[in-house]
């Protein structure tokens, strides 16, 4: 339980700015002299989806490297090296700035072996990882969404499903990157707090992604 309430921490630290910034939007002061209510605008025809075509190798090697080494993926790694920093873990790396960027290196290595393992597994299991915006509307609709779609991909079909490959790089990752760690923080259940903690802030930037578009959605 302790490394599913260290990924709630995440998640709340990087998207509270987002959320609390639509809300905040969303409310006008009420000093504007009344009128009359202007006509409500004529149905539009129904639009049907657009059809989910299935990513190529190549299109998804592309994806493999913009993902990798996308400057954004930046940002994320220092979120996590910051909650690494603020839990003084692992704390053989003490504070100050030395200790940030040993946190860092971890983070956006750890980081590279879960797009290369989620790259492996995507193309074995025919499961696809990408973004896509909900186009729904509501805020708490577009949370639900964003926090959902860090466990979902999408099928050659087009439905969303339970992704494997990013789960098990999830975990994967967490635990390869403990090769590299120093002795507090080697052990199993190092790992899975990790494994929370990524969950989060992965959760966090898909609420970003999904209410910040121009930033983050570049397929």
């Amino acid at each position: 339980m302790r490394c599913f309430a260290v990924g709630m921490k995440a998640t709340l630290l990087v998207s509270l700015c987002f959320v609390t910034g639509q809300l905040s939007m969303a409310q006008t002061p009420n000093t504007a002299e009344r009128v009359d209510p202007a006509p409500p605008p004529a149905a539009k025809p129904a639009v049907n989806p657009p059809v989910f075509v299935p990513m190529t190798e190549g299109e998804r090697l592309r994806q493999y490297l913009k993902d990798t080494f996308h400057p954004i993926t930046l940002v994320s790694s220092a979120a996590a090296a910051g909650i690494g920093q603020w839990r003084n873990s692992p704390r053989e790396w003490g504070q100050g700035g030395e200790g940030y960027a040993k946190r860092f290196a971890s983070s956006y290595a750890e980081h590279m072996v879960r797009q290369t393992m989620i790259f492996g597994l995507s193309s074995v299991l025919q499961e696809d990882d990408r973004w896509f915006p909900s186009g729904r509307s509501g805020a708490g609709t577009r949370i639900g969404y964003a926090v959902e779609s860090t466990f979902l991909a999408r099928r050659n079909d087009g439905r969303r499903r339970l992704s494997f490959s990013r789960i098990a790089s999830f975990a994967g990752a967490a635990f390869v990157s403990r090769l590299w760690q120093p002795d507090s923080s080697s052990h199993a259940h190092n790992g899975a707090i990790n494994v929370g903690t990524s969950v989060g802030v992965a959760a966090g930037f898909n609420v970003a992604r999904e209410f910040l578009p121009a930033i983050f959605h570049r397929n």
